[in-house]
């Protein structure tokens, strides 16, 4: 009688995420944001820079309008690459850096435009994380960052107990900064590329439902795949069950402007006639009732960009969007989130020419 091979648990349960899903950064060596640098990548696939329109769009009466959000009680202090998340009713801020890594917590009450800080113990302090809000759940989600090392934890807060709680792994993600992610509709936070002192991730993991709090690799094994690259921001499709990602920055390339969507395992290249320029720590936000992402400012060749970009994904198009009433300054490092009831996008602090900033902005486009 010959033995069989044994089926690893790991193999399994990324066979089954990939099937149920349809999903198949102190000082800094290479991606810091404060610089470029590196040694040359090794993978063969280099994106393209696309075409990029140099003339501003008319605003017209349809145009969503900026305005800036009033901000009632103790406010936290100026700050970039931090994360904001929302529940609908309130927004979720934490960690960033100014002149070094931060740990507090913030929630801002969207009904009395108040801000108040939570005294739960949490993570340490950290910058260059991702962290998303799971509905179904009712929980924040905090993965990797910097301070100093680098981090590869996740950590929980239930605003009902107004508890932060560290989720145990043995099998994860290495220590990262600047990756791109996202919630998926099943509440599945996915992470993808990133950068460590040891070079840049082209990597991508799911944590959550079916495999429950357990990290599953879904790198595909072969093929080509977004070059490596930290600084991105992600997005999910919940239409296609996909996952976006957009520009960054890797070692010959400080600043990268291509469009990736990676689906049933695979990744594929959106090009275009029109995207935004190339850039790097920008913000990225998802319109479901429109089917849409929205892209704000970042880090340009020229600096900070105050821009804003609409991928529909109907088509696989960008294009620009007019905008009425004086916008944010052009920024970088900062985070936004969107309220589907309010129809609108919320973006908080970020770093200007001025320095760190602390401001509440809303792109409003109306009911």
């Amino acid at each position: 009688m010959t033995d069989q091979p044994a089926i690893s648990r790991r193999h399994f349960l990324r066979t089954t995420i990939l099937a149920g899903s349809g999903l198949a950064m102190a000082a800094f060596v290479g991606c810091s944001d404060d610089g470029d640098g590196g040694a040359t990548p090794t993978h063969s696939a280099a994106p393209t820079a696309p075409a990029v329109p140099t003339t501003n769009p008319a605003p017209t009466l349809a145009s969503p309008r900026w305005g800036r959000l009033p901000e009632a009680g103790l406010i936290p202090a100026p700050r970039h690459d931090h994360s904001l998340v929302t529940d609908g009713q309130r927004l979720y801020l934490f960690g960033g850096r100014d002149s070094s890594p931060l740990g507090d917590f913030w929630v801002y009450n969207l009904t009395t435009a108040q801000w108040s800080q939570v005294a739960a113990a949490g993570p340490p302090a950290r910058f260059g994380h991702n962290a998303g809000y799971d509905p179904a759940s009712s929980r924040m989600l905090v993965f990797g960052g910097q301070a100093g090392g680098f981090f590869n934890d996740v950590w929980a807060y239930a605003p009902t107990s107004g508890t932060w709680r560290e989720i145990p792994f043995h099998d994860s993600p290495a220590p990262r900064y600047g990756a791109a992610s996202a919630l998926d509709s099943d509440g599945r936070l996915v992470v993808s590329h990133g950068f460590t002192d040891t070079g840049r991730f082209d990597d991508t993991w799911v944590m959550g439902v079916p495999a429950g709090d357990a990290w599953v690799d879904l790198s595909p094994p072969a093929g080509e795949r977004p070059i490596k690259r930290c600084l991105t921001r992600g997005a999910w499709d919940p239409v296609s069950g996909r996952f976006l990602l957009f520009g960054g920055q890797t070692d010959s390339a400080p600043f990268l402007g291509d469009t990736w969507q990676f689906t049933a395992g695979i990744w594929l290249q959106i090009t275009g006639e029109q995207a935004p320029s190339p850039r790097n720590l920008f913000s990225m936000v998802r319109d479901e009732e429109q089917l849409r992402a929205l892209l704000f400012g970042g880090r340009a060749e020229d600096g900070p960009a105050n821009d804003v970009w609409v991928f529909d994904g109907t088509t696989d198009t960008w294009s620009r969007l007019a905008t009425q009433g004086e916008p944010p300054s052009p920024r970088n490092g900062h985070d936004a989130v969107w309220l589907p009831e309010s129809r609108s996008m919320l973006v908080f602090g970020g770093e200007d020419a001025d320095g760190d900033q602390n401001d509440l902005w809303e792109l409003s486009f109306g009911s």
